[in-house]
């Protein structure tokens, strides 16, 4: 999409509407979202999309979901203790801190840990 897309004003795309969908149905996904603001060529409030593109940008979405969440759990498994070594309280406080960054002294000093430890 260009940034130079022009923004049709809401009484200009409701008269036209029909003709949109119509463009829409021949474009499918490749057509053009429609730019819609309070006047002709001011600012973009909302935009007008095909379905077809509707659904590829979802399935976009949840496609970058799966890879982070794919990606988190393989970070998770490759930071885990091997098997039998299991968590002591001062690495499961420095896990913690690590997530909530903004208490992490406190954490740290409760789990018996510090910042500087490995």
């Amino acid at each position: 999409m260009s940034e130079h897309q022009a923004v049709h004003s809401v009484a200009r795309v409701a008269a036209t509407l029909r003709t949109v969908l119509a463009g829409f149905r021949e474009g499918g996904a490749r057509a053009l979202p429609l730019l819609v603001g309070e006047q002709e060529g001011g600012e973009p409030e909302a935009a007008i999309l095909p379905y077809d593109l509707f659904v590829l940008l979802l399935q976009a979405v949840e496609r970058a979901d799966d890879v982070a969440i794919g990606d988190l759990a393989g970070q998770r498994i490759a930071e885990a203790p091997a098997p039998g070594q299991g968590l002591d309280t001062a690495a499961l406080a420095r896990l913690v801190a690590d997530a909530n960054p903004g208490q992490a002294d406190e954490i740290l000093r409760a789990g018996g840990a510090s910042a500087q430890e490995d």
